[in-house]
């Protein structure tokens, strides 16, 4: 068994005074038997190949989950499948329950590090004390593996949204829930840039699920212009990146990514796991200077980097959430960011949070909680959003 501090899950290994908040250290397990294909698996993306009640997970109170093992797809041209975790009210209302699609936010590039595999998978969630009030049903992927063990479509948009979407067609085959088609898409951090590309391709790729709405906390949604900005995000994150596009894009080389001086301590990092590692990642990080990745030498690193950039028109209702204390994804970053999609007409609302960082942005009694539950309800019932772009600090 081995530790994860599931809420810090895209925090900076650098700041090793950093402890573990309120939500406390839980064990992580290896992946067992579920997590393998059974043969002849379906063609169809979102197919429902097996699901199993949780057994020996902590879970909040009033809550019960189940995992499913589903089909989905990276590209159009590259079939995977993918473990997701479904956390529904013990006692929900009467008829079909809305969902809540989540999308995590780093923990590792390998299925070893996915949040199903935790003891308390829906840490990290925000306000699910008012979403098992509200009777709606999470869906929470671990996004998908094309192979045995990883890795997964790190920072690829389109990949990352597809086994979110999957997702929810899969749990709508679930024998003990009743799913409708309203979805709404939360994501934090990682899960924030997957969130804006399921608001981005959703209505082409499964136009069977409603987005009603998509929020994103703590978005790296430029994901290079972040990483110019905070070099010691680019030498963690970046052998995530540079496997992930290595594995998935025909143009991109592992070791043509890397910088030369950081080669061996990116191919030691892109195998370890969030904070199940991370003095290990500190140390590793602190044996070169400057960035992991290679985006001033190689065109294509940067053009693939460029291409997801979740600048791209979303017609459901897009809320930003930032930090204002976050030294993870910065302020500024977001800032430019929505300045950008405001300048190129997108509709969006995007809230400031004084005080928050980047984990306790997400955390339970976070001041987010209430008007994030409110927003979204609003949403679920087809209450319109304003036209253009609004601010606000709370």
């Amino acid at each position: 068994m081995s530790l994860i501090a599931v809420a810090c899950s895209f925090c900076n290994p650098l700041d090793t005074s950093a402890q573990p908040s309120s939500q406390m250290d839980v064990t992580t397990r290896a992946p067992d038997a579920f997590y393998i294909p059974p043969p002849n698996v379906p063609s169809k993306s979102g197919a429902l190949l097996r699901s199993e009640l949780l057994k020996d997970v902590t879970l909040p109170s009033g809550m019960r989950g189940w995992r499913i093992l589903y089909t989905t797809t990276v590209d159009d041209k590259t079939p995977a499948t993918a473990v997701a975790t479904v956390f529904a009210p013990l006692d929900p209302p009467m008829g079909p329950r809305a969902v809540i699609m989540w999308e995590h936010g780093t923990t590792g590039l390998l299925q070893k590090c996915m949040p199903s595999l935790t003891s308390a998978p829906a840490r990290g969630i925000p306000a699910l004390d008012r979403v098992i009030k509200a009777g709606w049903v999470i869906v929470a992927t671990d996004y998908s593996f094309a192979e045995k063990n990883g890795p997964h479509p790190y920072i690829i948009g389109e990949g990352e949204a597809r086994a979110g979407l999957d997702s929810v067609r899969a749990a709508r085959q679930m024998p003990e829930l009743v799913l409708d088609a309203r979805t709404v898409v939360w994501g934090h951090s990682q899960g924030a840039h997957s969130a804006l590309w399921t608001g981005i391709v959703g209505p082409s790729y499964a136009p069977d699920v409603e987005i009603l709405g998509v929020a994103a906390i703590a978005p790296p949604g430029d994901q290079a212009n972040l990483l110019s900005m905070n070099v010691s995000l680019d030498k963690w994150l970046g052998p995530f990146i540079a496997m992930a596009y290595s594995r998935f894009y025909t143009d991109i080389k592992f070791e043509e990514s890397v910088r030369p001086e950081a080669l061996a301590a990116a191919r030691e990092i892109a195998n370890l796991c969030g904070f199940d590692d991370r003095k290990r990642v500190a140390e590793l990080m602190e044996t070169f200077d400057g960035p992991t990745l290679a985006t001033k030498t190689n065109a294509a690193l940067a053009a693939r980097l460029a291409q997801n950039t979740a600048d791209q028109r979303i017609s459901a209702p897009v809320l930003v959430v930032q930090g204002l204390a976050d030294a993870v994804v910065l302020p500024a970053a977001t800032d430019a960011y929505v300045n950008g999609r405001c300048a190129s007409g997108q509709r969006l609302e995007y809230w400031k949070f004084p005080g928050l960082d980047h984990s306790t942005i997400v955390e339970p009694g976070t001041k987010l909680a209430e008007p994030l539950v409110k927003w979204t309800s609003a949403r679920l019932a087809n209450k319109p959003q304003a036209n253009g772009c609004s601010q606000k600090t709370f």
